[in-house]
């Protein structure tokens, strides 16, 4: 049987820098016995996004869909196709009798997170068109940095899809210099909201405000602070996708 896990409204988890190997676990639901525990899965490709004319039957069925306006690509549904033999796992399930499987798929965000689906499988089934079983990852994968100068932290928070994909800036800068490629254009900036959270360290007072996208996946603010130990919390949200992100650190105003 062929399994493969994808972002939510994104690609095929794969080589991404951001990107861990996703796990695979199959478990009878019935018998409560563990088939399959944490396999990893082939993460070579990504897979290539085609415009809704390009329908195969091979295609992920789960579109990704860019927001109007759009920008770069125009606002509409796309497809997914699967590389050929990559971003896959083959599994080989011994079974005697007709048999309610659960198959899980762990990601990393950079904290676990899973996806699963149940169904019969029944011994000898061959299950190996593409895509295959597509367990779907919902989620953004953020991280945060800060930086403090006298009283000023700036913010810096990396948001990309569950896939790696970049998060693009709109409207869009300059082109690329010659012979480099620019991102995919799939996932405009205009879609995302990702704003920081400040605590005093014991208090319960909240300041919030918007952080602005600076670049590829990247968003930034800043804010002046007094002297003290503050929790530092990062939400970014792709409300069209019901996608969520979080990141956290501590920040230390001298």
């Amino acid at each position: 049987m062929k399994v493969r896990v994808q972002a939510r409204d994104g690609k095929i988890l794969g080589p991404a820098p951001t990107v861990r190997q996703p796990l695979l676990s199959v478990r009878n639901v019935l018998t409560r016995v563990t088939l399959i525990k944490d396999c990893p899965m082939n993460n070579g490709s990504s897979g290539t996004v085609v415009p809704v004319s390009k329908f195969s039957e091979g295609v992920s069925r789960n579109a990704i869909v860019v927001q109007p306006p759009g920008g770069t690509a125009a606002p509409g549904p796309y497809w997914l196709q699967p590389p050929a033999g990559l971003g896959e796992l083959i599994v080989e399930l011994h079974l005697t009798e007709p048999s309610l499987l659960e198959f899980t798929a762990t990601a990393f965000a950079p904290d676990p997170v899973c996806a699963s689906a149940t169904m019969w499988v029944l011994p000898s089934m061959q299950l190996l068109a593409d895509p295959g079983l597509v367990l779907t990852i919902a989620g953004l994968y953020t991280t945060v940095t800060a930086s403090v100068a006298n009283q000023t932290v700036t913010i810096q928070a990396n948001v990309t899809m569950m896939c790696g994909c970049p998060i693009t800036l709109q409207p869009p800068p300059a082109p690329p210099p010659p012979g480099e490629a620019p991102p995919e254009p799939y996932w405009p900036s205009g879609e995302f909201e990702v704003t920081a959270q400040i605590r005093a360290n014991g208090g319960l007072d909240v300041l919030s405000f918007p952080l602005t996208c600076s670049g590829t996946s990247t968003f930034k603010g800043s804010l002046d602070l007094k002297p003290g130990t503050y929790d530092l919390w990062v939400v970014a949200v792709q409300p069209a996708e019901t996608n969520v992100g979080f990141a956290r650190a501590t920040v230390v105003v001298p």
